[in-house]
């Protein structure tokens, strides 16, 4: 076994697997992840009006916590998201405990001077970004505003780099426990823009793989 700095997506799977195991519950670790990445990005904006962009999986759940740990620090956010019904598991739960008025992402609209949250994907996306996400994903392209991705660009696999279709082409990535081979290869690299890499509380001890 040995450490690894940059990680596929079987790997990250096996690690959280362990994790979730440790901890009994998956929830958990997803409240550090959203609130770790809020830490980081309250660090890296001036008090800027925040919109968060929140996909059906648990990426869209991250963006839930952090947008609301953002609004208990007096930031001014808006969510926008898909309906209830298309959320399930952490994400639901993450979206239950929101109480921001979240808005439909059908009506998606940019302020000038805000800062975008990309949580539409992260690394599970498998398949071509069409209809709907397609749209959204060119309106915050065309935006010129600060995009932020959580964990990776979304549109961009994990494994390789290469574009579902399209993709967020992003300021920063907050890569979350490590940075994913898609980080490193074009064109994932170039869309990554800035990447960080954020510990969200994964033990140590599952560092090696």
């Amino acid at each position: 076994m040995k450490f690894k700095k940059i990680l596929s997506i079987k790997d990250i799977k096996k690690l959280e697997v362990r994790e979730f195991k440790r901890r009994g519950n998956s929830f958990s670790l997803m409240k550090n992840a959203g609130t770790a990445v809020a830490k980081v990005i309250l660090k890296s904006i001036k008090k800027q009006p925040i919109i968060v962009v929140c996909g059906p999986g648990n990426n869209g759940g991250d963006g839930f916590i952090l947008a609301e740990y953002l609004r208990k620090k007096g930031y001014e956010v808006d969510v926008f998201c898909l309906q209830k019904k298309y959320y399930k598991g952490d994400a639901l739960k993450a979206l239950n405990q929101l109480q921001i008025k979240r808005r439909s992402i059908l009506k998606l609209k940019i302020k000038k001077k805000s800062v975008i949250i990309d949580c539409l994907f992260g690394t599970g996306i498998n398949r071509k970004i069409s209809g709907l996400f397609k749209n959204t994903i060119s309106k915050i392209n065309k935006s010129k505003q600060k995009i932020i991705s959580i964990d990776i660009p979304s549109g961009i696999n994990g494994d390789n780099g290469k574009i579902y279709g399209c993709a967020i082409k992003t300021s920063m990535t907050l890569a979350l426990h490590a940075k994913k081979i898609g980080h490193t290869l074009d064109p994932g690299k170039k869309y990554s823009g800035k990447i960080i890499v954020v510990d969200i509380g994964i033990s140590k001890k599952f560092n090696y793989i």
